[in-house]
């Protein structure tokens, strides 16, 4: 990766509002896009251009030749590959200044909090509205700022959910309980202009939230008929019992210390930012997975602590016995986001040894 070219900058730099300090706020910036078709290949785009340090792209899907024309960054030669890599290939052309994380997966319960947690901002790009619910749940619990987007033909949607104590999704809509409430672009149609013009404002509330611009669309969403230009802006406001439900959705998951191998052969498929630590001693250490670190279980205490509290960190030994009496322990010394293998590296090696890095010593 390059070193920061100042130039590659220097119109931003030169606004007022940006400036020299405002553009290293944005490269020092960590944000996750939720969805990598029509609202979110535009904002990737001018958040690519905007210089934001670290960007992460979520989305499960392959591209495919409906998509293309309202998602330009990809091509007819893309067609069947892998949006997050085909994106992040694109993207990283435009600005090699920047670093590009590809989460290729399916955003659910299970992976929804370690997937967040290494982001300051979380942008939903998303057409799914059980989704949109659980990614906002999310933001409330682990006190995120959320940019929503949504289209609906002509007409575009733009909001910023639980910014410094603001609304939620859940303060604005009421969760529906019909799944087919909402269509999708795929059901009735998506005008490109539209998403194009809804994923570039998204992009823009990513940026001035990050610089701490007071005209940042929260507890206000703004709507847009693009074919007749006519806009209007909606207020709404909090609603303590909704971050009451928000917070409950993840209540129970909180407390829980042990991760099953399920979820953590997704955040390893998924290349989620995630610190693996094998705390067996080392003549135990016949299998290991890759890219752990090594600090046995006496060496904890002192080593532990040069590991960000704030980062995912797993443990795992042979069984899951010691692994779990350990991360019981960090967790009453501030490690909140340390978790214990279940059934140790014996149960994940004969459940995914074939289809993760399992390396022999």
């Amino acid at each position: 990766m390059l070193h920061i070219n100042q130039s590659y900058y220097q119109s931003h730099q030169k606004l007022p509002f940006i400036g020299i300090d405002g553009q290293a706020k944005l490269n020092a910036a960590k944000v996750l896009v939720v969805g990598a078709g029509g609202l979110g290949c535009p904002c990737l785009q001018y958040l690519t251009g905007a210089g934001i340090g670290t960007i992460g792209i979520a989305d499960f899907d392959t591209v495919s030749l409906s998509n293309l024309h309202r998602q330009l960054l990809y091509t007819v030669n893309d067609i069947g590959q892998l949006k997050t890599e085909v994106a992040a290939k694109r993207l990283a052309q435009h600005n090699p200044n920047i670093h590009l994380n590809t989460h290729q997966l399916l955003v659910d319960g299970i992976n929804i909090l370690v997937l967040l947690n290494g982001y300051d901002i979380i942008v939903d790009a998303t057409d799914n509205f059980e989704v949109r619910y659980l990614i906002n749940d999310a933001c409330v619990y682990l006190q995120k700022p959320l940019v929503y987007g949504a289209i609906h033909q002509t007409e575009g949607y733009v909001t910023v959910f639980n910014y410094q104590g603001s609304a939620t999704l859940r303060c604005l809509f009421p969760e529906n309980t019909s799944t087919n409430a909402i269509p999708s672009c795929a059901d009735i149609g998506a005008y490109n202009i539209t998403t194009g013009i809804i994923g570039i404002m998204m992009a823009n509330e990513v940026v001035k939230v990050l610089l701490g611009n007071e005209k940042i669309l929260a507890n206000q969403l703004y709507c847009i008929d693009i074919v007749t230009t006519k806009s209007r802006t909606i207020k709404y406001k909090l609603v303590s019992e909704s971050l009451v439900k928000s917070r409950q959705r993840f209540a129970a998951k909180a407390t829980s210390i042990a991760i099953h191998a399920d979820e953590l052969h997704q955040l390893i498929t998924s290349h989620t930012t995630t610190q693996l630590v094998d705390i067996r001693e080392s003549y135990e250490r016949d299998e290991i997975i890759a890219d752990s670190i090594h600090i046995p279980i006496g060496d904890l205490s002192e080593q532990l602590s040069v590991l960000p509290k704030q980062q995912t960190i797993v443990l795992y030994c042979a069984t899951g016995n010691r692994s779990l009496q350990a991360a019981t322990l960090f967790r009453k010394q501030g490690f909140e986001n340390l978790y214990s293998l279940q059934g140790g590296i014996g149960y994940f090696t004969q459940q995914y040894g074939h289809t993760c890095q399992v390396l022999k010593t």
